[in-house]
């Protein structure tokens, strides 16, 4: 039962109700008030904390290693792969120019191994060929390089070859939606946790909100920023869910490299994080189970992070315990395109980031802000 204060402060008609208190739907309502100050926004979430990956990832601020460009170049071509590729760099700066002091952002680069030479050798061939279509992106002649020095200097084990990039970031996930929220409160955006979306309606120049609480917000524009559980609002949506599993280790004395790693593609992932390793991925050991939007460990998984970790990255520190596990909920889909558009004047979306999130949120929630508002007058 709601009562006249509560309808007349809370569930007023706004300008711009967004669905999804993870990054898209926090960057959106940031650059919307960046534009247009006055706006009346409110974000809905169906979580007492942001559902999905935006919290729960391994805090990578994703440029994309060669191995993962080149997969793209072959899936989309050499065009739309760059100019994903140059929206990931951007988001990377933004991030860095507007909270870079405040959430332990590190331009520390990134690094992907090999184990495999055949692998390494068919990556390597292929440099000179993205160096070239990255060159007016970075404005480095040399994005990727080989780099001789990293496993030796790291202590790594079973990793022969590394090519590196300057791009690549790491922050505090925690502290970045933090930061944004904090802004966006004295920004006097209204945020509403614990409510779960049931359906929404579209009549004339009005959008009606119902939640499953039975709640009704009312709205002039509505933005879907719900990225993996997305079909639950729009079903004939072209995306699937995919876990990641992360666990972070103990502190461990003498841990002497940083940076972002990665290997076999990109599914696996690791990075220190003040002396303790966070590592993630495996989602490839078994797609049918981790193609889930179920929140969850699994003994597959997490017993293969376990022994690459004390096999291949930690080899000398075999008795450190893992302090800590959980997993998020990414999307993607098979084209690797991500979804940020408006349909109408009335209704947006931005979702399907396909595990690079972090750093495409800021660019294409700024270009949505500015398609919103072109679209529509408030």
């Amino acid at each position: 039962m709601v009562s006249f204060w509560e309808k007349d402060v809370f569930l007023k008609k706004y300008d711009i109700i967004i669905i999804g208190a993870g990054f898209s739907g926090l960057w959106l309502a940031y650059f919307l008030k960046k534009e247009k100050p006055n706006l009346d926004i409110c974000i809905l979430d169906s979580g007492v904390l942001p559902t999905g990956a935006s919290t729960k990832n391994a805090g990578f601020s994703c440029f994309g290693s060669p191995t993962e460009l080149l997969e793209n170049i072959e899936v989309m071509g050499v065009d739309a792969a760059m100019y994903w590729t140059e929206q990931r760099f951007k988001g990377i700066r933004i991030i860095d120019e507007y909270f870079g002091s405040e959430i332990d952002y590190d331009p520390c680069g990134g690094t992907e191994l090999f184990n495999d030479k055949t692998i390494f050798e068919e990556t390597k061939e292929k440099i000179a060929l993205l160096n070239s279509n990255l060159k007016s992106i970075t404005g480095n002649k040399q994005h990727f390089f080989e780099n001789h020095s990293v496993i030796n200097s790291c202590g790594f084990n079973n990793f022969q070859h590394a090519i590196s990039n300057k791009a690549e970031g790491s922050i505090h996930s925690g502290k970045l939606v933090n930061a944004l929220m904090e802004r966006l409160q004295a920004l006097k955006v209204k945020m509403f946790f614990g409510v779960e979306v049931a359906n929404y309606e579209i009549e004339n120049e009005n959008v009606t909100v119902f939640s499953k609480n039975n709640l009704q917000f009312q709205a002039n524009h509505l933005c879907i920023a719900t990225n993996a559980f997305t079909k639950k609002l729009l079903p004939d949506i072209d995306l699937y869910a995919g876990r990641g599993q992360v666990f972070i280790t103990e502190p461990i004395a003498g841990l002497n490299w940083k940076g972002t790693f990665h290997f076999d593609k990109g599914y696996y992932y690791f990075r220190n994080y003040k002396n303790r390793v966070l590592f993630g991925g495996g989602r490839n050991l078994n797609f049918e189970v981790e193609n889930t939007e179920n929140f969850g460990l699994t003994d597959l998984v997490q017993n293969m992070l376990e022994k690459l970790l004390y096999e291949n990255i930690i080899p000398k520190h075999k008795s450190v315990k893992i302090d800590q596990r959980w997993s998020g909920i990414m999307a993607f889909d098979d084209s690797k395109t991500p979804v940020s558009k408006c349909f109408n004047p009335h209704l947006s979306i931005s979702v399907r980031m396909n595990g690079m999130g972090v750093a495409l949120a800021p660019t294409l929630s700024e270009n949505l802000a500015k398609e919103i508002l072109k679209n529509r007058e408030f």
